[in-house]
């Protein structure tokens, strides 16, 4: 090798090295300021986060919570209008019966041939379920003549079990910091189901 070939690669080689190693300030670690700054940015993120969050969660609730007991009110009808004969719904569970209790979500829809609102030793049960998604925020609550059963007939019409018009109304409800926080189902009087958001200042009074 050549004297300056030989030159040349030592001031190479020298550089090389000293761009390799790392300066004191760049294997430092985070200060104590860097640390308390990005916790405060972390706690500030998580402020806005958190809620939004919670809020979402409760309107995943209120959707599921209304789809199902929309659908259950759709199975009285639509078995009623099938088999050409009365149908109830109620609130209630096979084993209990109807208990006219909507908050904790089970019903059921059977068979009443002689528009009692009573299940006879000849009656069967058609459905049965549970309107899910229920909490100690998301409620369900119904009116009048959805405490006791609400008898469709062959038409699709809801009636109360004396034969007036079933106008009956089931709201759930989510107490939290939402608007609207409340879906409302109201039978029309074709027995069709209508859905209307209402809000109740964050409140669940009763229907």
């Amino acid at each position: 090798m050549l004297k300056d070939e030989r030159v040349a690669h030592a001031v190479w080689a020298g550089r090389s090295g000293r761009s390799c190693r790392l300066s004191p300030a760049s294997r430092r670690g985070f200060s104590l300021i860097e640390l308390i700054v990005g916790v405060a940015v972390m706690a500030a993120l998580l402020s806005i986060a958190i809620p939004a969050f919670s809020s979402m969660i409760t309107q995943n609730q209120l959707a599921t919570a209304t789809n199902a007991a929309r659908g259950a009110l759709m199975a009285a009808r639509q078995s009623a209008v099938t088999k050409g004969r009365p149908v109830s719904l109620c609130a209630g569970t096979p084993g209990a019966g109807c208990t006219g209790d909507w908050s904790v979500g089970h019903w059921m829809v059977f068979e009443d041939a002689d528009h009692s609102g009573d299940i006879e030793a000849d009656e069967r049960i058609l459905r049965h379920g549970r309107v899910p998604a229920l909490s100690d925020t998301v409620r369900l609550d119904a009116n009048g003549p959805l405490r006791t059963a609400l008898v469709y007939v062959p038409m699709g019409h809801a009636e109360r079990v004396s034969g007036a018009f079933g106008a009956g109304r089931l709201r759930v409800c989510a107490e939290a910091d939402l608007a609207p926080n409340a879906r409302e189902l109201v039978i029309s009087a074709s027995g069709r189901v209508r859905l209307q958001s209402v809000d109740l200042d964050g409140a669940c009074p009763d229907l």
